[in-house]
Parts: structure tokens; C-alpha cells; sequence
């Protein structure tokens, strides 16, 4: 019999079960914060099918045009409800797919989407103002006594 604290969680008979009722719910909760942004995707996927069908109404004189935006709706449509269809795993496996078939390709969307990404995160920040066109208030400026001791 030891005495003192064990740090073994397979000492208790219990260990293993709290183990795997813990992973367990990890992953419960892993799967179910991966079906509501599968779902928050489907939505945007969708307003954009939306705001590509909106921009078509502008060309109701141009019927080639409107017809090419409908066109690309009805494409990201499709895709939307595609994404709702079909399981993560199976938008995962699809798109390890892709990215083995067209190394190229994802390697260039790679780059557009990593340059976005750059300029979306350094336009959020704070940018200095060049010394040259800087605002200073005339109060912090050193201005000798012109009125003499008082």
C-alpha cells in the first residue's frame, strides 16, 4: 500500500473509461462545431449565388450578359447544395482529389488566397503616419516666452 497522491489514471478502475468518455466527447463536440460551420458555408455559398443572381438584374438590355450571370448562380447554387449533401469527410477526401490531380492549380490558389489574406491582415492595422504629414498641436511645440516674466 503506497501512501501519497497516485499519478497513474489507470490505477483506478475507472481510468480507462473516463479516458475514453472524454475523447469521446471531444470528438462529439469536435463533430458537431464542424457540421455548424458546414452549415455557416452553405449559407455563404448560397447569399453569394444571391448577390451573382442580384447583379444580373442590372444587365436586363444585354440578355448574353445576364444570361452568363445566371449562368454562374445557378453554378455556385449547385455548389452550395453540394456542400449540404455531402459529408466533411467526404469534401475533405474531394478535395485531396483535386489538389493530387492539379498540383499547379492549388498551388496558385495557395498563393492568390495567402496574398489576400496578407492584405485583408496588414489594412486592419494601425498604419504610422509619416513625420513629414503628422499633426502636431501647437501646445506641444517648445515657443519661447514672447511676453517676458510676468
Amino acid at each position: 500500500m503506497t501512501s501519497g497522491p497516485q499519478t497513474s489514471t489507470n490505477s483506478t478502475p475507472h481510468g480507462p473509461q473516463l479516458d475514453e468518455g472524454f475523447a469521446a466527447n471531444v470528438r462529439g463536440l469536435a463533430q458537431d462545431y464542424v457540421a455548424r460551420r458546414k452549415q455557416d458555408a452553405v449559407r455563404v455559398v448560397s447569399d453569394v449565388a444571391g448577390a451573382i443572381r442580384g447583379a444580373s438584374a442590372g444587365f436586363e438590355d444585354a440578355p448574353n450578359v445576364k444570361a452568363f450571370f445566371d449562368s454562374a448562380a445557378e453554378g455556385v447554387e449547385e455548389l452550395s447544395a453540394d456542400i449540404g449533401r455531402r459529408t466533411v469527410s467526404e469534401l475533405y477526401d474531394e478535395l485531396d482529389a483535386a489538389a493530387r490531380r492539379r498540383p499547379a492549380v492549388t498551388l496558385a490558389v495557395t498563393a492568390v488566397a495567402g496574398f489576400a489574406l496578407y492584405r485583408l491582415l496588414s489594412a486592419s492595422g494601425v498604419r504610422p503616419i509619416p513625420r513629414s504629414r503628422a499633426v502636431v498641436p501647437v501646445d506641444v511645440l517648445p515657443v519661447s516666452d514672447l511676453d517676458g516674466p510676468a
